[in-house]
């Protein structure tokens, strides 16, 4: 890593769902402290959420836009009991919206060539790296595929150029690891170059596709948050935790000094600069600090940009205020989940949600029933010539009951018996499976006592 301002290096990304949270702390650590690395890498690869991070750092999407977007994806999926699992939760509409509101008009551009996006083709399960774009709407296709995990995001995949694919994690979620000159990323914490570090003990390691994963309960935890988001506090602190875990990596290889830069006198004042503090009169009950919603320290690091984004995704779910104002939020809270507790607006509800997912699905039924047929045609085809080249392995007479092979570990007696020569006749009926019996001795008859005595 030593020599990387002379040499040529690529940067990998792992597939992390909603841990994406942390790759936008660590590259906001990097591009404020050596953009060099990111800005001259020969290629940036990327899984799922590793190639949505790899897209905007290649395209020039600013970090506070994808961590605004990531925190209200995250906040509409904790809106329901099931979270992203909900019927009415469609992630990947949201990210397709996300994508056309950010991605610049030349985006497909700037990608071509440098970005290089998994995919896991679904006629055969291999993985395809994808590099070149014609314009911007291939580019958001090939994200699209890049994301989808099947029954996750959906059950039909989305196409890049006509075919077919899902999540790149699902064949290669690190890709080009083995490259010495790629420096691996990972929301994990195991043996990528730039990842957490274990602080509880770790039993055991997995590789996923690449991706090194230890076993302990904080990544279980993480694991858990790459399909459920937690709360924006967690999420904040993930991103926190992503911009500590960069600078410990460019001190470690020499790349910036060990020194960290002057602070400025608006970072150092007791204020937090990451919102506008609005305290009322009363403060909410309970709650002796004024930041009660997240505590700066958590985020101290992080630019200011970032700081604002996540201290307005959590103050919306702790609201600011006096204790009117808490009150208020708490009474209208409850009497709307009482209002969506009667039979007829949960019914209602639950209809106008089915309604909104046909509706978007209803457009595409031809081409997708067309594609389903096409897969599980595929599949009969194939396992109707396996078969056929099974069935002409074996010996087949019409009008004979086909016989069953024996086992070549039979004992002697039974092998001779059934290589015996047919053609020798036999006296009386012969069973087909048994061997004749023996005809018992004949019993001599002992003459009676009258005649012995006569």
């Amino acid at each position: 890593m030593s020599s990387l301002r002379e040499n040529e290096w690529n940067i990998s990304f792992a597939g992390c769902g909603f841990m994406g949270i942390y790759y936008v702390g660590a590259c906001s650590c990097i591009l404020e402290r050596f953009p060099h690395l990111i800005r001259n890498a020969s290629k940036i690869y990327g899984a799922s959420a590793g190639a949505l991070m790899a897209a905007s750092l290649t395209t020039g999407v600013p970090l506070e836009k994808c961590c605004m977007d990531l925190m209200f994806m995250a906040k509409e999926a904790r809106k329901h009991k099931l979270g992203s699992l909900h019927p009415s939760y469609n992630l990947l509409k949201l990210m397709k919206e996300s994508l056309l509101a950010c991605l610049p008009a030349d985006a497909h551009i700037r990608a071509s060539g440098k970005l290089c996006v998994s995919l896991t083709r679904v006629s055969d399960g291999k993985n395809v790296l994808v590099s070149d774009f014609e314009n911007r709407e291939e580019l958001i296709q090939a994200l699209l595929c890049s994301c989808f995990v099947p029954f996750y995001s959906g059950v039909i995949p989305p196409t890049y150029r006509g075919v077919h694919y899902v999540d790149g994690a699902a064949s290669d979620n690190l890709p080009r690891c083995h490259h010495r000159s790629t420096i691996t990323v990972s929301a994990y914490a195991g043996e990528s170059d730039l990842c957490p570090r274990a602080n509880t003990p770790s039993l055991h390691q997995v590789r996923f596709n690449n991706v090194s994963i230890q076993v302990n309960s904080e990544n279980m935890y993480r694991v858990t948050s790459t399909f459920f988001p937690p709360q924006p506090e967690a999420m904040a602190e993930f991103c926190h935790n992503g911009w500590m875990d960069a600078l410990r990596f460019l001190q470690d290889n020499n790349l910036i000094d060990c020194e960290p830069p002057p602070r400025s006198l608006k970072a150092l004042s007791a204020k937090p600069v990451c919102c506008d503090l609005v305290v009322g009169p009363l403060k909410v009950l309970g709650s002796s600090k004024e930041h009660w919603w997240l505590n700066p320290h958590a985020i101290e690091n992080l630019p200011v940009n970032l700081k604002k984004v996540l201290c307005t995704a959590c103050r919306q779910v702790h609201p600011a205020g006096g204790l009117l104002s808490h009150v208020a939020v708490l009474f209208t809270h409850k009497m709307t989940s009482s209002f969506l507790r009667l039979p007829s607006t949960k019914s209602l509800g639950k209809a106008i949600s089915l309604a909104r997912r046909m509706a978007h699905w209803l457009p595409g039924v031809r081409r997708d029933l067309t594609w389903v047929y096409r897969v599980a045609g595929g599949f009969y085809k194939r396992h109707n010539d396996d078969k056929g080249h099974d069935d002409e392995e074996e010996e087949e007479d019409e009008g004979v009951t086909p016989r069953m092979r024996r086992c070549s570990s039979l004992p002697s007696d039974l092998n001779l018996w059934a290589n015996r020569d047919k053609s020798t006749p036999t006296s009386g009926p012969v069973s087909d499976t048994y061997p004749p019996l023996t005809p018992p001795p004949t019993p001599i008859l002992k003459p009676e006592l009258s005649e012995i005595t006569s």
